[in-house]
């Protein structure tokens, strides 16, 4: 259960391999809104995160992004492509990325995962380092508390091709980074109240930036065969 964000929503990290894996699907409605220089605006996301497993790995679909994983010594490993639009770690510009990642698990069904995004075409090159959390730290009564985190650095050529801060430096930086405390509540059947606070930092067009807090509010529907 995740979602599609800067929202993170799909925030975020990878899908896990479980010792029996079955095939899984989720749907997220949730209404996020950032804090912005004049205030605040408020958007509405729907997420889809799909996994379907096989002998040799399994086929992933999450946060926009899509590709193949594989189990990998304390973790998975995968490769696939990222849909800019739609996805939370993109530039918000009609693009694709190949992404190649390896992630860790941790305790509770959690990830941490790092990797490197590498633009497919001609138009706004560039390369991109990603990282994505999503770690449950503590279950009260029904509800279960969840951090989740997302952020990238870009290198100078994606800099200046989306025209963000500090072009003409030569190293990687920042071009996001969230956090939250996400809050999640069943409630009947496979459907759940997910409810979250936290900050963004965000690069923005003509050397601007976007920082403060976020929110969210959702549903979310599981299935699991």
């Amino acid at each position: 259960m995740r979602f599609l964000l800067p929202l993170c929503l799909l925030i975020a990290a990878m899908p896990c391999l479980a010792d029996d894996p079955s095939p899984s699907l989720s749907v997220t409605g949730a209404v996020v809104t950032h804090q912005t220089g004049d205030g605040s605006t408020s958007q509405t996301q729907l997420g889809i995160e799909a996994l379907y497993p096989t002998r040799y790995g399994a086929a992933y679909w999450q946060d926009g992004e899509g590709g193949w994983l594989v189990p990998a010594p304390g973790g998975w490993a995968a490769l696939g492509v990222a849909f800019e639009p739609i996805w939370s770690l993109g530039g918000h510009v009609s693009q694709s990325l190949g992404v190649a990642r390896y992630g860790f698990d941790l305790p509770n069904d959690g990830s941490l995962s790092f990797g490197y995004g590498a633009r497919l075409g001609n138009s706004n090159p560039g390369h991109l380092f990603v990282a994505n959390l999503e770690a449950p730290i503590a279950k009260i009564g029904r509800h279960t508390l969840n951090l989740w985190g997302w952020a990238s650095l870009a290198d100078r050529k994606r800099r200046q091709s989306l025209d963000h801060q500090d072009a003409q430096d030569n190293g990687w930086q920042l071009e996001q980074s969230n956090l939250m405390l996400v809050v999640t509540h069943p409630l009947v059947g496979h459907w759940t109240l997910d409810g979250g606070v936290g900050g963004h930092w965000q690069a923005d067009q003509g050397g601007h930036h976007t920082a403060g807090w976020q929110t969210l509010v959702g549903v979310t529907w599981d299935w699991h065969k």
